[in-house]
């Protein structure tokens, strides 16, 4: 009898320490499934809300995430997530625009249907301190699929903040749009270019054989005349071209001097006088305000954009005058072209400084002139523009500083 008593407690013993060692492997596994479960939420790129219909905070990630201490009673989904209306109304659902909110909208309308919803994108305010003094606009993509712990129908929330994404996007997108003007504005430029470069070199061939034959001394001159004024035209379209590929590459360079405007200007007034056709009745003056006046700058540049000016102004103008010069104003020096020509409807003076834009169609040039003047004024520190009445005239105008910005 003595012996089956310590049997049974020899038994009994090691049934206990049998079921003792079950529970106690069950909760080191239940522990390790709680740290592991943690460490995936801790390090999830997102914030997961278990709410109830009424907008409460059942369980989140979100105090594990930013390392804060759990609130003693279970907010609403504005509060928690520091949304800075519900935060400014003191509670989330009673500020004047939580009825617009999108995301509180789709919450309402997924326990009303019963049904999931995925991929909302809403723009969002936050507090992102503890005194509500500094915010961040982000843009959230919201997730709800319902789940019925215990039987009861909770939302589980994904809240994603996908702002970065969106402006890689819009980034990407802007990226596209550039990418494909360019490509088609290279286009443009070659089809204008290779019809530009053949109008000029044909004129040149073609006076070239009748100059071959046996041309009377005034055909001659004629025909020396216009190969002469074709060969200076081709001579500046290659010069614009190479001027824009190193305005693209970046390595269009600068030399500055210090220049005597009246003698610059009054040589562009002798050059332009002489590039009047025969019988012209335009009259070109530099009008001459100061005895002298010094500037530190690249003289061929200035030269470059005060010619583009008067040779627009030449192709434009039939009759009238073109008046051009400079004047002093406090630490700026604004240069101006003035003629009677056509003028340019408003609706395209936006358009002047684009690249490959051409007023008049039937003007020779591949319109990259006044993009390149921009380019090289705003490169000297100043700006550029036009004042224009359709019909009457046109004044194109730069400004550059009296001290040299390079």
């Amino acid at each position: 009898m003595q012996l089956l008593l310590i049997a049974g407690v020899i038994l009994l013993t090691a049934l206990a320490f049998w079921q003792g060692s079950r529970l106690c492997k069950a909760r080191q596994k239940e522990s390790s499934s709680q740290r592991i479960a943690e460490v995936i939420l801790r390090n999830t790129d997102a914030y997961i809300l278990l709410i109830d219909a009424d907008f409460n905070v059942v369980w989140t990630n979100y105090y594990l995430l930013h390392d804060r201490k759990r609130h003693s009673k279970r907010p609403k989904v504005g509060n928690l997530l520091r949304c800075k209306n519900g935060e400014d109304a003191g509670t989330c659902g009673t500020h004047e625009m939580c009825a617009h909110c999108p995301v509180r909208a789709a919450i309402e309308k997924a326990f009303r249907s019963k049904e999931n919803f995925s991929g909302l994108e809403a723009p969002m305010t936050l507090y992102t301190s503890e005194d509500n003094s500094q915010s961040v606009d982000c843009v959230v993509r919201v997730t709800g699929n319902f789940v019925y712990p215990r039987g009861k129908a909770l939302l589980l929330l994904t809240v994603h903040d996908v702002t970065d994404h969106i402006r890689i996007e819009q980034e990407l997108t802007q990226a596209r749009i550039r990418a494909e003007e360019s490509d088609r504005m290279k286009t443009l430029f070659l089809s204008n270019t290779s019809h530009e470069l053949r109008t000029p070199l044909n004129a040149i061939l073609g006076f070239s054989e009748l100059l071959a034959g046996d041309p009377t001394p005034e055909e001659k001159a004629d025909y020396v005349r216009i190969i002469r004024t074709n060969s200076e035209l081709l001579l500046q379209l290659i010069r614009d071209i190479l001027d824009l590929s190193k305005i693209e590459a970046g390595t269009l360079e600068y030399t500055y001097t210090d220049e005597e405007l009246n003698t610059m200007c009054e040589e562009l007034e002798g050059i332009y006088r002489m590039k009047r056709s025969e019988g012209s009745r335009v009259k070109i003056e530099f009008r001459r305000q100061y005895p002298s006046c010094r500037l530190r700058t690249d003289r061929q540049r200035l030269m470059q954009v005060l010619s583009n000016f008067l040779s627009n102004a030449l192709k434009f103008t039939s009759e009238g005058e073109i008046v051009f010069g400079y004047e002093i104003r406090g630490e700026q020096i604004y240069f101006y072209t003035t003629d009677t020509g056509v003028g340019i409807p408003e609706e395209q003076v936006g358009q002047l400084f684009r690249r490959f834009v051409k007023i008049g169609s039937h003007k020779q040039g591949v319109g990259i002139g006044l993009a390149i003047s921009k380019s090289i004024v705003e490169s000297m520190g100043g700006r550029i523009g036009v004042e224009s009445v359709a019909g009457k005239g046109s004044t194109f105008w730069f400004v550059l500083p009296r001290e040299a910005k390079h």
